[in-house]
């Protein structure tokens, strides 16, 4: 056989030309594979440009196209025999047979190893590689089908193992055996329960409180043990099976959600993905709906994730399909948000109750200034149309702080677990929703007890009297000022039996005094405190840790104007070691890394062991043990300040 190559001219016709590149197109290499005589042997290669997707998405697809061209010269150049371009990034090299293994190994590393090289931008060359799939020895009698299939298995291969690399195809390879033979195990493993459920966290990054899971599949596989979804998911989705996977995962949700019953946890809304198969069925609501009422299960303690790339085909018909998901109960969420060609009209046109950041979004983002704009933008857009955004694959603090302070606070990732069995989530569940213990609001007007009677306080002092609260007809504390531990309130520390805890009150000073404190609470180790105005120009709140000798962690404002109200919350997570304040429902102050001070011995109301006493009025103290988050922060000043009855005057906000 000659030497295999594309030749100049007129060989090719326009409908065999890929548009772009000038290579051959799918028809031009089929025809050309058809033309060889079917004593020939060949090699082939599969090569594919690894992150591809990236270029599209950060630079946009005009300078994707720019890169394909250049990239596909590169290919034709340097691989040798006849190249076309199959793929939106892959291309496929048919070799002469007559080539050593060596040969072809070498070109194919060769081409690896070279792509740096190329006289493109250095930005974007170094966030792209070449992974390829190689076949040996092939004759031309047999299908383009079955030589490409096995290009395609090494492909697989490749870039499972890690992308940037070459990978010969084996018929013997185990884990390519994998590959070829799972489209015959699968409906044999579904029928014997092969497929298990695996549920990974939803957690709150500031109170560090479990919200919800997602679903996922694990395939325990007889011999070859557990087998993960990117082995099996992408065969199922091109041959359609993927749904009888889908409704099989929910099934046995709705019987896990049932299994629940009379725990703490029976509540905890599950998530279970959805294909795009399903959305083009008219009957799909209904026969979720029927599945769901047959376990007793309530459709509101489950979401459908549904991928961005799907919203954005048929999105018309997708946003009736949605509204009939969502009037039988169901919560629908974009899964994979920011992982393809985003379009944020999406969010806008779409229903949904949640949007998911894709990791691949968080990681390009993070790190990037122009990222992190686009990043709070998609995030302060959600919550202003009252969407929840979840950001997936969340590994470390500095993303878990960039997060929060976008406004996002929930987070799926291995920072806090990797998808488990259900056995070791119910063990997470348990850990994770035990903090939420009570709440107690200690009336500050007359008999200083909390709402349910276990809670009390005590004046310490006199000249303490009953002023007008913040609504019509309640009542408030007011403090004469004093001398250190004079005139005013000791609650019963019992009010805060956790390491994570929120405090909240109205306060309205009529003297400002540097270091006064309106609330101090005294631990075995250490204090914590809030002072209207700290040094000139700034209020405070303090927590002291007296084991070290620089154990000052302060979150600071502007100090609080006198005879105004202001709401204060002040919080501390255990779990992140983070304190944060918030005045009139907005977040002020963060102070990272602060140790857990533990076992609270006092609790003062104005005042405290060091500075003379406060001069002002404090009502509506409420406890709460465990850390708060802001959504709930600023719901709750809403809720204070949107009464009919509200009489606290006029609010600033500090930001």
């Amino acid at each position: 056989m000659e030497n295999i190559e594309v030749k100049e001219g007129s060989q090719l016709s326009l409908s065999e030309t890929d548009y772009l590149t000038g290579l051959a197109n799918r028809r031009g290499l089929s025809n050309f594979y058809l033309s060889l005589g079917q004593s020939d042997k060949i090699h082939a290669m599969y090569i594919d440009v690894d992150n591809f997707k990236r270029i599209n998405d950060e630079f946009g697809h005009s300078m994707g196209d720019r890169l394909l061209v250049c990239v596909s010269g590169y290919i034709s150049k340097n691989a040798g025999g006849f190249v076309s371009r199959v793929g939106g990034d892959e291309f496929v090299a048919i070799l002469d047979g007559r080539l050593s293994e060596e040969n072809v190994i070498k070109r194919a590393d060769d081409l690896i190893a070279g792509l740096e090289e190329l006289d493109f931008r250095k930005d974007i060359l170094v966030l792209i590689s070449l992974s390829v799939g190689i076949v040996l020895d092939q004759s031309a009698e047999q299908s383009l089908d079955g030589v490409l299939s096995k290009c395609d298995a090494a492909l697989y291969q490749s870039k499972y193992n890690g992308k940037k690399r070459s990978t010969v195809y084996k018929s013997d390879d185990k884990s390519i055996q994998i590959s070829r033979n799972i489209e015959l195990e699968m409906e044999d493993a579904l029928k014997n329960g092969q497929f298990k459920v695996f549920l990974q966290p939803k957690v709150n990054m500031i109170t560090s409180a479990i919200t919800g899971a997602e679903a996922l599949s694990r395939w325990e596989h007889p011999s070859d043990g557990l087998r993960m979804p990117d082995e099996y998911i992408p065969v199922f989705e091109k041959n359609g099976f993927i749904s009888k996977l889908d409704m099989y995962m929910f099934k046995q949700v709705c019987m896990l959600k049932k299994s629940w019953e009379g725990e703490i946890y029976e509540h905890l809304p599950v998530s279970v993905n959805m294909s795009r198969f399903h959305l083009y069925n008219k009957n799909f609501p209904d026969e979720l709906a029927g599945i769901v009422e047959s376990y007793g299960v309530d459709p509101e303690e489950l979401e459908l994730e549904i991928t961005e790339s799907v919203f954005i085909k048929d999105t018309d018909e997708l946003i009736v399909m949605v509204k009939h998901l969502q009037e039988k109960g169901f919560k629908v969420s974009i899964d994979d948000f920011g992982s393809g060609y985003s379009a944020l009209s999406l969010i806008k046109d779409l229903t949904v109750d949640t949007v998911k950041l894709d990791k691949y979004f968080l990681h390009s983002s993070a790190n990037d200034m122009k990222g992190k704009i686009v990043l709070k933008s998609v995030i302060s857009m959600c919550r202003d149309l009252k969407i929840t955004v979840v950001t997936e694959g969340v590994e470390n603090d500095e993303q878990i702080d960039f997060l929060t302070r976008s406004g996002c606070q929930v987070a799926q990732g291995f920072y806090y677990s990797e998808p488990v069995p259900v056995d070791s989530f119910v063990e997470f569940a348990k850990a994770h929703l035990s903090n939420i213990l009570s709440k107690y609001r200690i009336d500050l007007g007359e008999s200083l007890v909390s709402d349910d009677g276990h809670i009390k306080g005590r004046i310490v002092g006199e000249g303490l009297k009953s002023v007008p609260g913040i609504f019509k007809g309640s009542k408030a504390m007011h403090f004469p000022g004093g001398p250190t531990e004079e005139n005013m309130i000791e609650i019963d520390p019992l009010a805060v039996v956790n390491d994570s805890w929120t405090v909240s009150f109205w306060c309205k000073t009529d003297e400002l005094h540097m270091w006064s404190s309106v609330y101090f609470m005294k631990f075995e180790t250490g204090f914590a405190s809030f002072n209207p105005l700290a040094w000139e120009g700034h209020s405070d709140f303090r927590i002291r840790d007296s084991r070290e000798v620089n154990g000052w962690y302060d979150s600071s404002s502007c100090q609080l104007e006198e005879n105004l109200w202001w709401h204060i919350v002040i919080t501390y997570n255990s779990d992140t070691e983070t304190a944060i304040s918030f005045i009139n429902g907005d977040p002020i102050g963060q102070t990272k890394n602060v140790p857990v001070n533990r076992f609270v011995k006092r609790i003062v109301i104005g005042g405290d062991v060091f500075q003379k006493s406060y001069i002002g009025s404090v009502c509506e103290l409420v406890f709460y043990n465990e850390a708060k988050d802001y959504d709930f922060v600023r719901d709750l000043f809403r809720e204070y300040t949107e009464r009919e009855d509200f009489a606290g005057g006029p609010l600033k906000r500090l930001i």
